[in-house]
């Protein structure tokens, strides 16, 4: 497994979608960020805000790619009719200033910032976003070689444009003279970060070591191997960003590899049958079935089954959508245990809160990326460590917290966490009076009257 290199240390918001003003702290002091990271919070707290939060930064440095995604369905619209909330999910979906749009509070007339702390191979920095209608203020913050300092800085806030760069962000003076023509050019629409990642789209790596400071794109690496399931974005019911770390299979259930990488396929058989073999007790075995064809190897997922008293093989895919949701949270969380971040919205979403509890704390002392979910499961409460926790609040006026379970002074070593969560002595959970069922169905009786 690689050793820790890319994970984020915190996210500030103002602004942004329901959250008016708060931060996620995921530091640990002088040990750098923390591996694991569970948000727990009632129904509209903003736990899916915050996942997409993370969302729009990984969006934002793909806006180029993007525009041309649209470019294409508007392509595809031209030749075949499409259901008009099917064609505006897709555009919405693939539209940067449409998805930055439906990220700013609703009814707020002041800007929306986002400050994200990150740390990429042992360095901290931190990235700054600031937009309204379009892009208004753009910082980085990072190594530039033998110490930390502001890489860049765009401010279009004021009166006066301001661009600023470090000495050490290009080698030569032709690069600096492009990229400030590419800003006039594009900049408010596209972030400076997603105007480096076109170039190096569109350039070879040479020219890129030979123009530009290497540090700058770090944080385009680290965004471009994160995981983000997602389950509702601002703008569609239901998204899936996922990263691809090389060293995972892109199907765990089936599909089709060279010759030359039959050692993935082995160790993803190694990992799912370790797990599914340890959390279900009918299930003896784990295994692929492979067939090879010239330089390519099929593969097949199979589980050995315990089934009225005698051990039966049936192909994966019929087993229950929960086991099968359980394949897609783990080759999703492998990404964690290769040094990258991964962001799970709402995990538990159809799983069994025992069942997800043991998945977890089997995977969490392997982490060597980071990974942080959003949840309602509160069984992990009980065993995890509470600095791993965090709560958002809500107050009477719709005001948001964020707080780390360790910052509660009520909670001891012989006190239950779960317990103390569940009787709302850390908010976080619905509280609400009974429902008023007769007056309801009184209602009810008046209007089929009427």
């Amino acid at each position: 497994m690689m050793e820790v290199e890319e994970m984020f240390t915190y996210v500030k918001m103002k602004n942004f979608m329901s959250f008016k003003e708060v931060m996620f702290d995921f530091r640990n002091g002088s040990k750098g960020a923390k591996k694991f990271i569970s948000v727990y919070g009632e129904n509209g707290s903003g736990k899916s805000n915050f996942v997409i939060s993370i969302d729009l930064l990984r969006k934002s440095i793909d806006s180029f790619q993007m525009v041309m995604e649209t470019e294409k369905i508007m392509s595809a619209v031209k030749e075949r009719e499409l259901p008009q909330e099917f064609l505006e999910m897709l555009l919405n979906n693939t539209n940067i200033q449409k998805y930055r749009e439906n990220c700013r509070m609703i009814e707020c007339s002041d800007s929306t910032t986002i400050e994200y702390g990150f740390q990429v191979n042992g360095h901290e920095g931190y990235y700054i976003m600031t937009f309204g209608e379009r892009f208004l203020h753009e910082k980085l913050y990072y190594f530039t070689g033998k110490q930390r300092g502001v890489l860049y800085e765009i401010d279009y806030t004021g009166d006066k444009q301001n661009i600023e760069f470090s000495n050490k962000l290009f080698k030569n003076k032709k690069a600096e003279v492009e990229i400030r023509d590419e800003i006039s050019k594009y900049w408010g629409k596209h972030t400076l970060l997603s105007i480096f990642k076109k170039e190096r789209d569109e350039k070879n790596e040479e020219y890129i070591e030979d123009n530009y400071l290497m540090y700058v794109y770090d944080i385009i690496d680290m965004l471009r191997d994160t995981t983000i399931h997602c389950k509702r974005t601002p703008s569609s019911g239901s998204e899936i960003n996922a990263g691809k770390p090389t060293n995972i299979l892109r199907n765990l259930r089936e599909g089709k590899v060279k010759k030359d990488d039959e050692n993935l396929l082995e160790q993803s058989e190694r990992i799912i049958r370790d797990f599914f073999t340890q959390a279900y007790a009918d299930i003896k075995d784990v295994y692929y079935e492979r067939q090879r064809e010239d330089e390519v190897l099929m593969y097949k997922l199979y589980v050995k089954k315990m089934i009225g008293g005698q051990v039966r093989t049936i192909p994966f895919s019929r087993e229950s959508a929960g086991t099968q949701h359980i394949l897609e949270i783990i080759r999703s969380l492998l990404g964690a245990f290769c040094g990258v971040t991964v962001v799970y919205d709402e995990i538990d979403n159809g799983i069994h809160d025992l069942l997800l509890k043991n998945v977890l704390e089997s995977m969490i002392e392997d982490i060597t990326g980071q990974l942080i979910i959003t949840t309602h499961n509160t069984y992990m409460l009980e065993t995890v460590d509470i600095k791993s926790v965090y709560l958002i609040n809500v107050d009477y006026l719709g005001n948001k917290e964020v707080k780390c379970l360790d910052k509660y002074p009520r909670i001891q070593g012989t006190n239950n966490p779960r317990i103390m969560y569940l009787k709302g002595l850390f908010g976080g959970v619905p509280i609400v009076d009974l429902l008023d069922y007769d007056g309801i169905l009184e209602e009810l009786d008046v209007e089929e009257g009427d």
